[in-house]
């Protein structure tokens, strides 16, 4: 028996089938949901639900996996690096708040074929210079992934004198010819509680803010690499839509400037949608989170620990974040094919919708004077915090479950005596140029509400 033997049935014939199961019910307000990003979700999808697909280029054949290393004293970090090269780690996304002598990094171990992918939280031309030679001399793929309005947007303030920060980023792109110098970190839309269409739209207005500040200095190189650093919530099937509406927005931002446009996505699952209380639910939500960007598409997989957002770093959870891209690794043999979301209607259909909301959303930042204007303006801060408060209201109705949080707690857990690290929005009053896009976790409120409880008895 295969296929051929069963009779076909049209839309119409499932749709009339599916009433009469329904028993009366009303099959649009019983079967057909709206997304936060105003996607109607069907109850099936088939060829004809889905003629629109989007025509994906530059997809990866294989996904890395990445650690995160917070950058500090070599004699300390050193050790790390070279203990997870052993065990099989290729990438490290490095978190740069100081410099640190290129020279000196792990100067004991090879660093053929190792990704190094930084995030700065400073503008320095001349050691990202040096960064960049000395690494790459030693077989490193070095990405500089340098995103000053990422800095804007999150501190308030440049990294330097705001003239001197795309000069000094043009002159890194016209000197390098084996390093990735520019990326757009766009994590902060997603921690900060952002839909996924806002997501997608402030991503690519970022994009194009910074190639259009960059061409203010010279010609755009005929080819550039654009490395995109995105937060993964656990909404499976969403999150790799939202990828794979990532690269088809970003083959029309190319098209836009007239040069050709690698797209490389970095993903980690985001800390906003951890929890403190059961906080082992966190492990389901980052495995799910990986497994879209698998699926999605995603260059680099880089998994946080289940405890990342309340406890000092520990061998434990560190470990138990790299085992989980391990098995992913073993189950998907890190191949990353095409065709595996191409013949998924659901997938195919929320990807095109996705994509078709944030160029809508995208065209009217740019109608209104661009990412940057929108940003002093202080419109984009305002869109995400109105997101925020609608996915919180959500929570505190429990339209949206969060389990062990608002549905299923332990009531007998006990957690302030294990909190080492602030888990909630952190406010830090200071002089800006602009608002900061703050980051916030979705269960903060309720969960700071327990704590104090438990500190009141």
């Amino acid at each position: 028996m295969d296929f051929s033997d069963f009779t076909p049935l049209d839309q119409k014939q499932w749709k009339q089938k599916i009433q009469m199961d329904l028993n009366g019910l009303d099959y649009n307000s019983s079967l057909i949901w709206e997304s936060p990003e105003g996607i109607a979700v069907q109850p099936f999808y088939n060829k004809n639900t889905t003629e629109k697909t989007l025509d994906l280029e530059g997809l990866p054949e294989v996904w890395h996996h990445c650690a995160l290393i917070y950058m500090g004293d070599l004699k300390i970090v050193n050790p790390l690096i070279e203990n997870r090269i052993k065990k099989g780690i290729e990438s490290f996304y490095l978190v740069c708040d100081e410099l640190f002598d290129p020279e000196e990094f792990c100067p004991n171990t090879s660093l053929q074929g190792i990704h190094l992918m930084f995030e700065t939280n400073f503008l320095n031309g001349s050691w990202l210079e040096q960064c960049q030679q000395k690494l790459c001399a030693r077989g490193a793929r070095v990405y500089l992934n340098q995103d000053p309005l990422y800095l804007l947007a999150k501190n308030g303030n440049w990294p330097a004198s705001s003239d001197k920060v795309f000069k000094s980023i043009y002159r890194l792109i016209s000197q390098s010819k084996t390093a990735n110098v520019l990326g757009i970190n766009a994590r902060l839309y997603c921690e900060s509680g952002a839909n996924m269409v806002q997501q997608l739209a402030y991503t690519i207005a970022q994009a194009n803010e910074a190639l259009e500040q960059l061409r203010n200095h010279g010609k755009l190189p005929d080819q550039m690499a654009l490395t995109y650093t995105l937060g993964l919530g656990p909404n499976y099937f969403f999150e790799m839509a939202k990828l794979r509406a990532l690269r088809a927005l970003n083959q029309g931002l190319a098209d836009l400037h007239g040069i050709k446009l690698k797209c490389q996505i970095i993903d980690m699952p985001a800390k906003r949608f951890m929890t403190v209380y059961d906080f082992n639910n966190n492990l389901l939500r980052s495995t799910s989170s990986m497994m879209s960007g698998v699926l999605g598409g995603a260059d680099f997989l880089c998994n946080l620990p289940y405890d990342e957002h309340y406890k000092k770093g520990h061998e434990f959870s560190q470990g138990l974040a790299q085992n989980q891209l391990f098995i992913l690794e073993f189950e998907s043999l890190k191949q990353i094919d095409a065709s595996v979301c191409d013949g998924a209607y659901y997938v195919e259909s929320i990807s095109h919708s996705m994509a078709e909301k944030a160029l809508a959303l995208f065209k009217e930042i740019e109608g209104t004077g661009g990412w940057l204007k929108a940003i002093k303006k202080g419109t984009i801060q305002r869109k995400i915090k109105e997101s925020h408060q609608k996915a919180e209201q959500a929570l505190n109705d429990k339209k949206r479950i969060v389990v062990g949080v608002n549905q299923f707690q332990d009531d007998k857990q006990v957690m302030s005596k294990h909190i080492e690290l602030y888990p909630f929005q952190k406010m830090k009053p200071r002089k800006t140029l602009v608002a900061p896009i703050v980051e916030r976790r979705l269960t903060q409120n309720i969960e700071s509400q327990r704590l104090n409880d438990e500190k009141t008895h």
